[in-house]
């Protein structure tokens, strides 16, 4: 198994412990990895942003119900419209600035200008306190170390060539 650290760090998810391998050569299956880890979490936070009662929240189990529940109740749409991710060392600009994925990174980040505020309980949210899609996210999308098993599978794949 992979010695691997999955952190949240702002709209970053880290993965250490790849460093050592990207100099193996093995390189595109640790992107493939990434991408595949990326776009999972970006579905699983997609459902904390869908608002309760939806589709997207029952076929995850996500339970909410009124404004300042959780998941975030629906309004506009904009943070589930502008929840992305990026591949490794892509960048992008939106409303809320600019978000730069480095090697061996991905970036999952919510572009909206409220969504700091909604995601941290902070300013007009406060009241509702923290509703973090990304963390939320990450954790569902990783339990049972999924993270380095899919990232494990990608190398193993590359080997075998």
């Amino acid at each position: 198994m992979l010695d691997l650290h999955i952190t949240i760090d702002g709209d970053k998810v880290l993965i250490d412990g790849l460093q050592e391998l990207a100099g193996t050569g093995i390189p595109r299956a640790i992107d493939r990895g990434l991408n595949r880890v990326a776009a999972g979490v970006h579905s699983e936070a997609q459902a904390w942003l869908s608002g309760p009662g939806s589709k997207a929240s029952r076929k995850k189990g996500v339970e909410g119900s009124a404004a300042g529940s959780y998941p975030v109740p629906v309004v506009s749409s904009n943070l589930r419209h502008l929840l992305a991710w990026l591949r490794p060392g892509a960048s992008k600009t939106g409303p809320a600035g600019t978000f730069t994925a480095g090697p061996n990174e991905v970036v999952i980040y919510d572009s909206a200008e409220y969504a700091d505020p909604v995601f941290h309980g902070k300013g007009s949210s406060a009241k509702f306190g923290e509703r973090d899609a990304l963390k939320d996210g990450l954790e569902r999308f990783n339990q049972g170390n999924r993270i380095a098993g899919i990232l494990e599978e990608e190398i193993q794949k590359e080997i075998k060539k």
